[in-house]
């Protein structure tokens, strides 16, 4: 099945630098003109009960190896190893292997280098990765085989120190941001962990934090985009923390958010957010302004028609079911990646699976795009 096209919807949002979408830096690539066509649904990967299964998943990461990490916090698991993270494949849906981090392994410490609550991960150009433990206030570090490289990290409010830290980004020059999640605010590292910079604060006014939780460069720009958890918005920072644009605002509505968590910002620069308890997730462009709504639009993929084949109960109950809308549906997506060919990945948490969408467009060359001054609002893109 595929996905209904949806009109534009634009929405204006408040920006704090209009004319400054960019932290001072000259651009190093111009944001593109899109001629939006949708999103087309592709099909969904992952399921509870099987091999490699999707439990208490939290992140997921597209290596560079054609992989896709899912971690998965699960309960079950022993406290001081509460990370498994499932190898996939988007082709041909199967479970490689998973990834279990040795606890044995890893540098000791009190509480530290535990894994008892990992948030979020990113994965090196080198395949180790880095992935946020809320509970230990730190970041540890494996290879893709399992073998624990370290860990860092200082429970506290000073510079340089964290507490319950989230989402985490890899920025192009190798180093790290970071949302300190109970600090509400952002910070910088190198992979190693030395401190270069925070930013950020408690409260609500521009360029204040909630508990941030999501965190993403603009890959044109290099500014950040944080998703402002209890805030209920989406902030745009420059690289030194200066607030340049917000995007939502608390609600159920076209463009508002309850609870955003994972945020992504695709090679166009489009901003795309799981709207976490509204059980969707919003596609914004570059201005901030609102194009999109995705609710869901999952179908059996083939392991799951094969597991209904193999179990007759299994079959004679789904064929009672009077409505399927609500096995289409997100439920809690906590997480968003892109690729470069336009695949977008949703970790749909709460239904213990993936949905993939592709994104349709066309990238305008200028001759095709009329001057700015003819523009009905030349923000509009």
């Amino acid at each position: 099945m595929r996905a209904a096209y949806k009109g534009l919807v634009k929405e204006k949002t408040m920006t704090l630098a209009q004319a400054q979408s960019t932290s001072g830096q000259a651009e190093s690539r111009a944001y593109p003109t899109l001629l939006r066509l949708g999103h087309r649904y592709e099909t969904t990967l992952g399921q509870l009960n099987a091999l490699g299964r999707l439990r208490g998943a939290v992140d997921l990461i597209l290596g560079n190896d054609g992989w896709i990490y899912v971690l998965n916090r699960g309960s079950e698991l022993p406290a001081h190893a509460r990370l498994r993270i499932v190898r996939l494949n988007a082709e041909d849906q199967g479970y490689d292997r998973e990834v279990a981090p040795d606890p044995d392994k890893t540098p000791a410490a009190p509480q530290k280098g535990s894994l008892a609550a990992p948030v979020m991960g990113v994965l090196d150009q080198d395949g180790v990765f880095f992935v946020t433990d809320e509970k230990a206030s730190t970041v540890n570090m494996f290879k893709s085989t399992g073998e624990a490289v370290g860990w860092w990290g200082e429970t506290g409010t000073g510079p340089g120190q964290l507490e319950g830290p989230a989402g985490i980004a890899l920025d192009g020059d190798g180093t790290l941001w970071i949302a300190d999640s109970r600090n509400h605010r952002v910070q910088h590292f190198t992979r190693d962990g030395r401190f270069l910079a925070c930013w950020g604060g408690f409260g609500s006014q521009p360029g204040e934090l909630n508990f941030p939780w999501g965190i993403a460069v603009d890959p044109i720009d290099g500014t950040l985009v944080v998703s402002d958890w209890r805030n209920d918005r989406i902030q745009r920072f420059s690289r030194d923390g200066r607030a340049l644009m917000i995007i939502g605002r608390s609600g159920t509505g076209a463009g508002e958010l309850n609870r955003p968590s994972g945020v992504t910002v695709d090679h166009h620069g489009d901003i795309y957010v799981a709207d976490r308890n509204n059980h969707r997730v919003l596609l914004f462009n570059r201005r901030g302004l609102f194009v999109e709504t995705f609710i869901g639009d999952a179908t059996l993929n083939e392991q799951g028609i094969q597991r209904l084949m193999g179990n007759p109960n299994m079959l004679r109950q789904r064929d009672n079911v009077s409505d399927l809308d609500r096995e289409k549906r997100f439920k809690f997506p906590a997480a968003i990646k892109t690729s470069a060919d336009g695949l977008v990945f949703i970790l749909d948490a709460g239904r213990h699976r993936i949905q993939v969408y592709r994104k349709l467009c066309r990238v305008l060359r200028a001759d095709e795009v009329d001057a700015p001054e003819l523009h009905l609002d030349p923000m509009l893109n």
